[in-house]
Parts: C-alpha cells; sequence; structure tokens
C-alpha cells in the first residue's frame, strides 16, 4: 500500500527538535488514522495522533522523536465506522542532536535545552522482582519471577545557568497555582546509556542554587527517575490553534489567499502562539 508519509526534521529551538509528518494523501474513505513510530525496536503511538481525524491528508508533529537513531513512521488508517483499512508504507528519518532536551510530554512549549552532565546515568538498573525458594530436599533454590521492568532510580546530573531556565526546569513539575505531572521527555544523545526517548517520573526534583546568593543563576539539579509509560498519547496542549489563525488573519479570505489547502493551514506552526 502506497501513502508514506513525508518526513522533516527541525533542530532549532522553536520549541524543540521534532519531526513533521505529513501524510499528503490518504486512502479514499480514511477518516481516522493512527501513526506509530518505530524507534530502537519499540513501537511508540505518535502523540495526538491517536484515532485523529483525517480527510484527504493528516500532518502531526512528534516532538518526541529520538536523536541519532532511526525513527520510521507509518499510518493505520480507518474509516468512519473504524474500521481498518490497513497500514500505510514507512518512511524513515534520522533527527541528528548532539544535546540533550527535556519538556513534559503534555505540553512541548515548555521544552528546555539542558546540560546533562557526563556523571549522569553511570549505573542502570533494571530489576526483574522475584524471590528464590529453597523447598525441602534442594541443594538450590527455586527462582519464581515476574517480567522484567524497566529503568529505576537513576540519577540525572543536570544544570541551568539562566533564571529564566530554572524557573522553565522547575515549572515543569507543577507550581502553587497550576498541577503538573511530574513526567519528563528526555532525549539525549548516544553517548548516555538511556533509551533516546526516556519517559521519566521524576516526584522529588532537587535543586541547588550554588552562586544565586552573589547575583549568579548557576543551579545543579539532581533528578532521580524511573522509566514510566508516556501518558495517553492521544493527549497534548497544542501549539496551533484556531484562535492563532484568527489572531493573525483579519479574514477567512486572507487565510484562504496565504494558504493553498487546509493542510497547508495546519502546517502554520509559525504562527502557534499569535492568539
Amino acid at each position: 500500500m502506497a501513502y508514506a508519509p513525508t518526513l522533516t526534521g527541525y533542530t532549532d529551538a522553536a520549541p524543540c527538535p521534532r519531526v513533521l509528518v505529513d501524510f499528503t494523501s490518504l486512502a479514499a474513505t480514511t477518516a481516522l488514522v493512527d501513526v506509530y513510530r518505530l524507534s530502537e525496536g519499540r513501537t511508540w503511538r505518535v502523540r495526538s495522533a491517536v484515532k485523529a481525524a483525517a480527510a484527504g491528508s493528516f500532518q502531526r508533529l512528534d516532538f518526541e522523536v529520538p536523536f541519532g537513531v532511526q525513527a520510521t513512521y507509518r499510518a493505520e488508517m480507518f474509516n468512519a465506522s473504524e474500521v481498518s483499512l490497513g497500514f500505510t508504507d514507512s518512511t524513515n528519518i534520522t533527527l541528528n542532536v548532539a544535546d540533550a532536551w527535556m519538556h513534559n510530554p503534555l505540553d512541548p512549549s515548555g521544552a528546555l535545552l539542558v546540560d546533562l552532565d557526563f556523571t549522569s546515568a553511570k549505573t542502570i538498573v533494571r530489576p526483574t522482582p522475584g524471590e528464590v525458594f529453597y523447598p525441602e530436599g534442594r541443594t538450590v533454590g527455586v527462582l519464581i519471577s515476574g517480567q522484567r521492568r524497566g529503568i529505576v532510580g537513576v540519577e540525572l546530573m543536570v544544570s541551568t545557568d539562566v533564571e529564566a531556565d530554572a524557573v522553565t526546569l522547575d515549572s515543569m513539575f507543577g507550581n502553587y497555582d497550576t498541577r503538573g505531572l511530574p513526567i519528563m521527555c528526555l532525549r539525549t544523545p548516544p553517548y548516555i546509556r538511556l533509551p533516546r526517548t526516556f519517559m521519566a517520573a521524576i516526584l522529588e526534583p532537587g535543586q541547588r542554587p550554588l552562586n544565586v546568593h552573589m547575583g549568579g543563576a548557576l543551579t545543579e539539579w539532581d533528578l532521580k527517575a524511573d522509566e514510566i509509560s508516556p501518558p495517553a498519547p492521544g493527549l497534548i496542549v497544542p501549539l496551533l490553534t484556531r484562535a492563532d489563525i484568527n489572531a493573525f488573519y483579519a479574514t477567512r479570505a486572507a487565510v484562504r489567499a496565504d494558504n493553498l489547502t487546509r493542510g497547508a493551514v495546519n502546517r502554520r506552526y509559525d504562527l502557534a502562539g499569535t492568539a
């Protein structure tokens, strides 16, 4: 089957490295799509692309694409009755980024380039729950165990040297007025031996302001993380909204004059935040 996506990688900070996944055509009766990313032997559903409405074409930005490894994208198409129409062909891309980026997966607008110290993840533990029993008459034990788990208790040493970055990082976990989900999406280059897309529960973020008392802004962060499943992939705070389009264009005619198709309007991420 055809309909392979066109992939465009971006490495800038608007708001972070990402991939535009663009299905310029789909099967004739497609009403909904699920978009998948395969990377490092794992299959992920692309955030905000789960049973998402599609009419002839479909585009999404993937802010969780890993760095330095191949990512393969394809979609499963469904009709209006949610009957599968099959999968599109696949397209591959490798996003070469040498930095570490962190963001709350539900709100990529607050993404932050962080200084991840080389001492991070020096010890990586993936435990298997179980217990050894010694039945009567046996000289060696019998193991009863479960399935191996994800990474637990990994130490991430992060530093920020700009006050605004410290505030941004701290706000990812929530503040006095806003409840934040303490789940971070950490994407690292291959020099850190973690999954390139690492979903981390960080319940007790610790910070040490080193020179704030002298007017500086250098802060070290001790982030102890457990690997977890990502939040429901259908959830995200949209970057581009109808309000942004309405704020930028005075009339609907102006929208049509500047954008040939509805799909082109949906790709106007340069207008995000206009409202």
